[in-house]
C-alpha cells in the first residue's frame, strides 16, 4: 500500500508548508501584488485561521437598482430567453443589468483581473449590443438558441478576449491564442462570454483563493468558503450576477461550489462537454460542468450546446422512480482494511459520517421522496467472498502483489497537462518550476503547491493500471447496484461538513466519526477539505457517470446544505466503457438522468418545502432582489 498523504498532510505538502512558513516573505510575480483578501504569506495554519476570522469583510450594502434591473437580475436563463424571444428585453439591457451587479460586488472576487483588465465588462456589454444588431439585421432566430445569454466562464479556460492566467500570479497578464472548445460552442450558439471567474492556481484546491485575485466570498455568509476550484462561478450564480456559469470538476470542483453557494451543480459524464482548452489535472477525471439556480436552466444550456430539445425527452413519473440510499461508502465512509489509502483517509473499523446538520437534511430528503411516492431502496452493493464489490473495485484491486486505487496515481499527468496548455494556448516562456514556486498557501486546506508536486512522486505503471483495469472494474461494480435493484439514481450526502475559511485554514471543520465495532458516533473538529471531498466527490470520478449536487435549504446556522444524486455509468443495459468513447452518444447520454433529477427535486420540495433552495442573505432584505 502506498500512502501519498498521511495524517491529513503528505510529506510533500508538509515540506512545502514548513518552507513557506519559515521564509515569511511576500514573494509575488513581478508586477503582481498580493490581493488584500488573501492572507499574508508565511503565516502558520492557526495564524491564517485567525487572519480570516479578523479580516473577512461584512456583507456589502444593498446596491441601488431600478425595478427593471432587479427583475432582470432575478430572471432565470429560461425566463430571459423567453423574454428576449418575445421582444420584451434586449441583450444589451439584460447584460448591462448583470454587469452592473458584477461591478458593484467586485470586491467579493467572483471574477478575476479587476486590477489589470478593468474594462472587460465593457467588452461583455459590447458583445450584447452586437447580438442585438445581428438580430435586427438577420432576424431574431439568427441569435438562437442562447439569444445572447451572458455566461461566466471558469478561470482555467483559455479565452482569446479575456486574460487566461488560470489564477497563477506569474501568468496574471497573459491572454490565450485561442478559445477553449466549449467556449467556441457557446459562441456558435450565440451565447456571450461574461468574463473569467476566480480559481485557485490551476484549480489545485477546494478553496477558491489565489494571491493575485484574492479569495472569493460566499453570498450566504462571508465566513463560509465559496468552495472550489470553481468557487468564482458558484458565487457568481448564488450572488445573482448570472443565472448559470461554467465550472469544471476533477474531484469535486463543480459540486463543492454548488454545495457552498446553494446552487445546482451538474458534473456530466466524462466527455459530455468538450474539455480541450481547459488544462485540467487528470485526463480521465477533468470535466467541464455547470452551476445554476435551477435544473431547468441546466437542461436549457445542455440542450442548446448539445443539440437536443429537453421538452422532447419524457421523464418517468415519481411513482416509477427507484432511488438507492446505501450506507457505504457515503453515509459510512471508510477505506476497507488492507485497501490502498493514498491520502491517509480513515480505515475500517472506523468510519467518517457527515455532520449532524447534513445528515438531518439527508434523512429529511429520504422521507420527502417516500412521501412523494418514490421507492427508496436501502440496499448495499453486493458482496462476493465477503467483500463489498464496490470497496474491492475502488480500493482493493491488486497490481501484482500491491493494492492500487484509482484516486492517487491518476494525477501523474497533472503538471504535464499544465505545461502542454501553457505551450499550446499561452505560448508562455514559463516553466513548471516557476508555476509551482509562485503558488501560495492559505492554511491547511489550501496548499496548491503541495498538490502540484504530486506528479513527481506518482507511478506511470500504476496510472496505466488505473486506465486499463480500474476504470472498467469500477464501472462494472458501480452498475451492479443499479442493475440488480433497477435504480434510477442514488441519493447521498453532499459532503462531510460545511467549510468555513477559519476551519479550513486551521483544520477544525466538524463532522462525525463512527466506531463500527461499538456503534459509538462522536463529532470531531479536526478536519479540512481533503477528508470531505475524498469519498464524496473524488472516489467515483474515474468512472464516467453523471452527478448533480442539489441544494436542500439551510441548516440551523443558516449555512447551505447540498445532497448529491448520482447516475448509472452508461445507458441502461450497457456493459464496459464503450459509451464513453462515442462522441454522439455522449451528447445525450445524461439526458434521462437530468430529467430524473428534475422529477425528484420537484417531488421532494413539494413534499417538504424546507428542502427548497433558499436565497442567500446577500440578495434578501428591504429594497433588495427578494424582500
Amino acid at each position: 500500500m502506498t500512502r501519498l498523504l498521511g495524517s491529513g498532510l503528505g510529506l510533500v505538502f508538509l515540506q512545502l508548508s514548513l518552507c513557506l512558513a519559515e521564509t515569511g516573505t511576500e514573494t509575488c510575480a513581478p508586477g503582481t501584488r498580493r490581493h488584500p483578501s488573501f492572507p499574508p504569506f508565511g503565516l502558520s495554519h492557526r495564524e491564517t485561521a485567525e487572519w480570516f476570522k479578523t479580516n473577512l469583510p461584512p456583507m456589502p450594502p444593498i446596491p441601488q437598482m431600478s425595478a427593471q434591473e432587479k427583475q432582470y437580475a432575478r430572471w432565470s436563463a429560461v425566463e430571459y430567453i423567453s423574454a428576449r424571444r418575445a421582444g420584451q428585453v434586449t441583450c444589451e439591457a439584460y447584460t448591462s443589468a448583470l454587469i452592473k451587479r458584477a461591478l458593484y460586488y467586485k470586491d467579493m472576487n467572483q471574477f478575476m483581473n479587476w486590477d489589470n483588465d478593468p474594462d472587460w465588462p465593457k467588452r461583455v456589454v459590447a458583445a450584447a449590443k452586437g447580438m442585438d444588431e445581428k438580430a435586427k439585421a438577420e432576424g431574431l432566430e439568427s441569435i438562437a438558441p442562447l439569444y445572447g445569454l451572458p455566461i461566466p466562464m471558469k478561470g482555467t479556460m483559455a479565452t482569446d478576449d479575456f486574460i487566461s492566467s488560470a489564477g497563477v500570479g506569474i501568468l496574471h497578464d497573459l491572454r490565450a491564442k485561442d478559445n477553449a472548445d466549449f467556449i467556441k460552442i457557446v459562441l456558435e450558439k450565440n451565447g456571450i462570454v461574461m468574463g473569467k471567474t476566480n480559481v485557485p492556481e490551476f484549480a489545485a484546491s477546494l478553496v477558491t483563493c489565489n494571491y493575485a485575485n484574492g479569495c472569493t466570498l460566499n453570498p450566504h455568509s462571508h465566513e463560509l468558503t465559496s468552495g472550489g476550484s470553481s468557487g468564482g462561478s458558484g458565487s457568481a450564480v448564488g450572488s445573482y450576477l448570472a443565472p448559470v456559469a461554467v465550472t469544471e470538476d476533477t474531484g469535486g470542483s463543480t459540486r463543492a461550489p454548488a454545495f457552498s453557494n446553494g446552487n445546482f451543480g451538474y458534473d456530466p459524464t466524462r466527455g459530455h462537454f468538450p474539455n480541450a482548452g481547459n488544462p485540467g489535472m487528470a485526463l480521465i477525471l477533468d470535466q467541464l460542468g455547470l452551476n445554476a439556480r435551477s435544473v431547468d436552466d441546466i437542461l436549457l444550456i445542455d440542450g442548446a450546446v448539445s443539440g437536443y430539445d429537453p421538452a422532447t425527452v419524457k421523464a418517468k413519473k415519481i411513482s416509477e422512480l427507484r432511488v438507492g440510499v446505501p450506507l457505504y461508502p457515503f453515509v459510512e465512509a471508510y477505506i476497507p482494511a488492507g485497501g490502498d489509502n493514498p491520502y491517509g483517509y480513515i480505515e475500517a473499523p472506523m468510519a467518517y459520517m457527515p455532520s449532524k446538520p447534513i445528515m438531518a437534511k439527508y434523512e429529511a430528503a429520504k422521507e420527502a421522496l417516500k412521501k412523494a411516492g418514490a421507492t427508496l431502496v436501502a440496499k448495499e452493493w453486493p458482496s462476493e467472498s465477503g467483500q463489498n464489490v464496490l470497496a474491492k473495485a475502488f480500493f482493493q484491486m491488486k497490481m501484482g502483489n500491491e493494492v492500487v486505487s484509482a484516486q492517487g496515481h491518476v494525477f501523474a499527468t497533472y503538471m504535464g497537462q499544465v505545461a502542454q496548455w501553457m505551450y499550446d494556448y499561452l505560448g508562455a516562456n514559463v516553466t513548471i518550476e516557476q508555476v509551482i514556486a509562485d503558488a501560495q498557501s492559505a492554511g491547511a486546506g489550501h496548499s496548491p503547491r503541495g498538490f502540484m508536486t504530486l506528479s513527481s512522486v506518482l507511478s506511470e505503471a500504476k496510472l496505466n493500471f488505473i486506465l486499463q483495469e480500474l476504470r472498467a472494474a469500477g464501472a462494472d461494480a458501480w452498475n451492479r447496484l443499479f442493475d440488480e435493484e433497477k435504480l434510477d439514481a442514488i441519493l447521498i450526502p453532499g459532503y462531510l461538513h460545511t467549510p468555513t475559511y477559519e476551519c479550513m485554514a486551521a483544520s477544525t471543520c466538524v463532522h462525525q466519526v463512527k466506531n463500527m465495532t461499538s456503534g459509538e458516533v462522536v463529532s470531531r473538529a479536526e478536519f479540512t477539505s481533503l477528508q470531505s471531498l475524498f469519498m464524496h466527490t473524488l472516489s467515483m470520478k474515474h468512472i464516467p457517470l453523471p452527478k448533480m449536487m442539489v441544494p436542500v435549504g439551510l441548516d440551523s446556522r443558516g449555512h447551505p446544505v447540498g445532497l448529491q444524486l448520482l447516475g448509472r455509468a452508461g445507458p441502461p443495459g450497457s456493459r464496459g466503457l464503450g459509451y464513453s468513447y462515442d462522441a454522439e452518444l455522449l451528447k445525450v447520454v445524461d439526458v434521462p438522468f437530468l430529467k430524473t433529477v428534475q422529477a425528484l427535486v420537484e417531488a421532494m420540495v413539494s413534499a417538504d418545502p424546507s428542502l427548497k433552495r433558499v436565497e442567500p442573505s446577500l440578495v434578501k432584505g428591504k429594497g433588495n432582489l427578494f424582500e
